[in-house]
């Protein structure tokens, strides 16, 4: 064992709408294996399923534990930072294999709950689930059979973490938990859409873009405060010229 300040139960595996329950046994049981224990399904079609407590094998408990939720919303609820698991590289979006990423996660946990995405068996996770990801990850594999079960994915990542595992002491961050993220593209959108900013079009705009210059950095509260403080100040500019503009017209 690494000790009691590793944070590892800090670190929540997410799983996105499982596809094979004997895989969630299976996660569950690498879990275990790496000192991992908080686990949440994002809308599985099953329940308490025999397959998946035959896989767990000694990790029943995790299965008992785990929190089933509709939305991803739910399942990030609190988090300060999130990671997500992908083989699709993206342009302009910043990747690290499991061994770079496992630090960073860990700093995380200095602050609050840090969440690991992983995605369905057949198709990972949407372009809409990695928006809300500060990181993504890929695991290398060979070309000749590149993609990695659900559940070795999740003891790849699970191992990593477990093997980098810091002590406790370092500088605490005050991590804006995903909510707050939100909160503040939201108000971003609403600001720059008064000074008269379009989205460009469905595949790439410019919210697109600004939640990926974000992303490579982990904001702090007082990060997202700053610029919910500028939001106001492009409102209240805003909210000014309308006002002049509906007395030069006599309104």
């Amino acid at each position: 064992m690494t000790g009691k300040n590793t944070h590892l139960d800090s670190i929540r595996i997410v799983l996105v709408e499982p596809q094979v329950p004997g895989n969630v046994g299976a996660a569950a049981r690498a879990m275990k294996n790496m000192g991992l224990s908080d686990l949440v399904l994002v809308k599985p079609w099953f329940g308490d399923h025999p397959q998946a407590r035959y896989m767990a094998h000694g990790a029943e408990d995790l299965l008992d534990g785990a929190k089933t939720v509709d939305t991803l919303a739910e399942a990030l609820a609190g988090s300060v930072f999130t990671a997500g698991t992908t083989r699709r590289k993206r342009r302009n979006t910043p990747f690290m294999n499991p061994r770079e990423a496992a630090p960073i996660i860990l700093d995380g946990t200095l602050s609050g709950p840090v969440s690991v995405l992983f995605g369905r068996e057949d198709k990972g996770l949407t372009n809409d689930e990695l928006k809300y990801c500060q990181l993504h990850i890929t695991i290398p594999s060979s070309h000749g059979q590149p993609s990695l079960n659900l559940s070795q994915a999740v003891m790849v990542i699970a191992y990593e973490l477990f093997s980098a595992a810091l002590p406790g002491g370092k500088r605490r961050l005050d991590l804006a938990p995903a909510e707050s993220l939100d909160s503040m593209y939201d108000h971003l959108e609403r600001s720059l859409t008064t000074l008269g900013f379009r989205q460009w079009n469905e595949g790439d705009n410019y919210m697109k873009s600004l939640r990926r210059v974000f992303s490579r950095t982990r904001m702090e509260k007082r990060d997202t405060a700053t610029i919910h403080k500028l939001c106001g100040e492009i409102d209240k500019y805003a909210a000014r010229v309308r006002a002049e503009l509906k007395k030069e017209h006599g309104e």
